[in-house]
């Protein structure tokens, strides 16, 4: 059998399939389901606990920041997983999760109180919001990532924790008043940090390649 033919044989009968959609899309329905879930959440947990009582300017370009991050976080994460695209996704996303550290920093330096670091035993349940509340998303993130071709998967599961972590974070600070900025910081950016970490140093075991099982006939 000559090339030809070979190529023939192997081209016949094949299936159509369709491409997935742009990165972009495919983040911006992740992000808005995923906002929609985290409002439900921190709204109804609001409810119960109360919400930021006179947050000001710089509470809500925290919050704002962190939203970007997440949402810019999930495109890298997506762009990853499609071979040959260049994307300012990551850079982007990089520079998002900087200015909310800068500004969230930046409120908690104006913060005397440092003191009740030791004392905010309110701030694990926050923690436990941010990992609690973004397990399904991140679950939901990684099957929709699955469905690319993850080659890079450290890379790719660093982004989609980032983008969960971040969004987690802004439901945490709604529905859960906070004793003072720099337990906010201390506490909230280590989890955000521990996450990410986490997530790059799992995502050999979240994204692999299935070996292509051999055919019968």
């Amino acid at each position: 059998m000559n090339t030809d033919d070979l190529v023939q044989e192997l081209a016949q009968d094949l299936e159509p399939i369709a491409p997935l959609p742009r990165p972009g899309a495919r983040a911006g329905a992740w992000f808005v389901g995923a906002a929609l879930y985290m409002a439900l959440i921190a709204f109804g947990m609001g409810f119960v606990n109360g919400y930021p009582d006179g947050a000001g300017a710089v509470f809500w370009a925290v919050q704002i920041a962190a939203i970007v991050t997440s949402l810019l976080a999930s495109a890298a994460a997506f762009a990853s997983v499609i071979p040959g695209v260049m994307s300012r996704s990551r850079g982007l996303a990089v520079a998002a999760a900087a200015v909310w550290l800068v500004l969230l920093a930046a409120a908690s330096t104006a913060d005397s109180e440092w003191s009740a670091l030791s004392s905010a035993a309110h701030e694990w349940w926050c923690v436990a919001f941010i990992v609690a509340g973004g397990a399904p998303l991140l679950g939901v993130l990684a099957w929709m990532l699955r469905r690319g071709a993850p080659l890079r998967p450290a890379t790719t599961a660093a982004f989609a924790a980032l983008s969960v972590a971040a969004l987690a974070n802004v439901g945490a600070c709604i529905s859960l008043p906070h004793a003072n900025d720099a337990a906010t910081l201390a506490w909230h950016g280590g989890a955000i940090v521990v996450a990410t970490v986490c997530g790059a140093a799992s995502g050999r075991l979240l994204f692999f390649w299935r070996p292509a099982r051999p055919s019968m006939g």
